[in-house]
């Protein structure tokens, strides 16, 4: 669970552990250093997940629940995108779209994003929804990122992707765009994760301002986990891997074969032009080029201000 913000906590060592946090560290609620067990008379856990496939649950449940959690969503719906044909392996319910992208700001926003990740989630939303088996609803997927001006842009991308299929009434305003925070007790059929970074420059300002998911292993564990039958990232595999979590869950899904994209290290940057979408192209990036869009509302939270 993330914590609640506050301006007067941040990056405060002091105060940026939450009461839970503090109570949960009293001895009373730790292992048995001989048994390896707790107290039962104090601790009781919720172990049975009944939200994501299996696959899915793997690595949040290997690096923050000591394997304890147990599959248990029904079956038909988890196994809804198995089959999906944009799959790189059937099976697999899980995509990591490796882009080279670069991160760029705009002269009125400290907060960054990435067009290349932009026109690559709008190309999965746009074979999602052209999907006939299994049919998806805009209310079906969610996109993630941990910067405002990168939820901004995605929402003028499907903006823009609605206005380029006349006569076709797709409600791409009903996906669900948001940054780590707006989906924290949330879940969607799909989730598509957008990372934003490709520069290990900026790193250390995540670092020191909270921000993005690197380095951040409750954000991370949030993100991945919203998923019920289909997680989607899009990102930098080269900058992700230098995090313990991001490492592991994309040798987990290398392993799956549900790696596509960029791999790292030498390959060079693809021409958004190479998208699929390329009979789009120019209406989603005229659109990206401009302000955000007006209905987007983030609130006054910190991390959406002083990115």
């Amino acid at each position: 669970m993330l914590n609640a913000y506050s301006n007067i906590t941040a990056n405060n060592a002091l105060t940026c552990i939450s009461l839970l946090e503090r109570l949960m560290s009293c001895d009373i609620y730790q292992r048995d250093a001989r048994s390896g067990h707790f107290n039962q008379n104090y601790v009781t856990k919720l172990v049975r997940s009944f939200r994501s496939h299996p696959d899915i649950l793997e690595v949040p449940n290997s690096c923050f629940y000591d394997n304890e959690l147990q599959a248990c969503a029904d079956e038909l719906q988890r196994q809804r995108f198995c089959n999906w044909e944009g799959l790189p392996t059937k099976g697999f319910p899980l995509i990591f779209h490796g882009v080279n992208g670069r991160e760029e700001r705009e002269a009125r926003s400290p907060s960054f994003f990435n067009p290349d990740e932009v026109m690559q989630v709008i190309e999965y939303v746009r074979l999602l929804m052209e999907c006939k088996s299994p049919r998806v609803r805009p209310e079906d997927i969610g996109i993630i990122s941990p910067y405002n001006q990168q939820v901004n842009k995605i929402v003028r991308g499907l903006q823009a992707l609605e206005r380029s299929t006349p006569g076709r009434t797709r409600n791409y305003a009903n996906i669900k765009v948001g940054s780590v925070e707006k989906f924290q007790g949330d879940e969607r059929e799909v989730i598509i994760i957008s990372t934003v970074r490709s520069q290990d420059f900026y790193l250390t300002h995540d670092k020191d301002f909270n921000l993005g998911f690197v380095g951040n292993p409750k954000r991370f564990n949030v993100a991945i986990s919203r998923a019920k039958a289909l997680l989607i990232i899009v990102g930098n595999p080269s900058i992700l891997r230098r995090d313990k979590n991001w490492q592991k869950l994309i040798n987990h899904i290398e392993e799956g074969g549900g790696c596509t994209g960029h791999s790292p290290p030498d390959e060079i940057e693809e021409d958004i032009e190479d998208l699929t979408l390329l009979t789009q192209s120019m209406t989603i990036k005229e659109a990206l080029s401009q302000g955000a869009s007006d209905h987007i509302q983030q609130g006054d939270q910190e991390w959406n201000r002083k990115e």
